[in-house]
């Protein structure tokens, strides 16, 4: 078993150092029914393991979202790898062809005063940055729960394993206990068909003598 996870983690650590860039692209979201300046990115994993890695992500900075339809807000925090000074952050993830899933994340610098390329391009770079490197986190997420996955199969496969090998002894030895019976019981008619023959051995001779009274 320890085996098999091992191999399972190399492979999902393999994949994960071979992941490259991804094509990040400005475009708008809708927040509060406006539509805001925001960075998109298709990512290649289903919608909702992608905004759990992402959840997670931003929880290992200190972040805590809050959730506002399908919109996370992270109001007043400061997130290093985007901006030094506090922003608010909101990140939506949708449904993306062929179960894959794409993130868009928008950054006010408060009072809905988002950020967008022409006036705010280095934050707007870093936004893009956090997205790219994201790629790595949401690929590293999905292959921790396809391992999860798997080591539960083979734990049910193992399980249903033992079940029959219990399933199987018990068979046995009820199977020994109805021989050992069977034996005893074969024997028995022996004894009990001697037995018989005697007793109308006996009957007949009684009878015979009484004849002859």
């Amino acid at each position: 078993m320890k085996q098999i996870q091992i191999a399972l983690l190399l492979a999902v650590a393999g994949f994960s150092a071979l992941s490259g860039k991804a094509q990040t692209t400005e475009t708008s979201v809708m927040i509060d029914k406006e539509n805001r300046h925001a960075v998109m990115m298709p990512v290649d994993q289903p919608e909702k393991e992608t905004r759990e890695a992402l959840r997670l992500r931003l929880k290992q900075s200190g972040l805590q979202e809050r959730m506002s339809g399908n919109v996370a807000r992270y109001k007043g925090v400061v997130l290093s790898e985007i901006s030094q000074e506090k922003v608010d952050i909101y990140t939506k993830v949708v449904p993306g062809p062929n179960n894959t899933s794409v993130v868009y994340m928008a950054v006010s610098r408060g009072y809905n005063n988002f950020t967008n390329s022409q006036s705010d391009s280095g934050l707007n770079g870093h936004v893009k940055a956090f997205l790219q490197s994201f790629i790595g986190d949401a690929n590293k997420h999905s292959g921790s729960i396809d391992i999860t996955k798997q080591v539960d199969d083979i734990r049910k496969e193992e399980d249903s394993y033992q079940q029959l090998v219990n399933e199987q002894a018990d068979l046995q030895k009820k199977r020994s206990a109805i021989d050992t019976r069977l034996l005893d019981i074969q024997n028995a008619l022996v004894l009990k068909k001697d037995l018989i023959d005697g007793k109308k051995l006996a009957l007949d001779n009684a009878k015979t003598k009484q004849t002859k009274l």
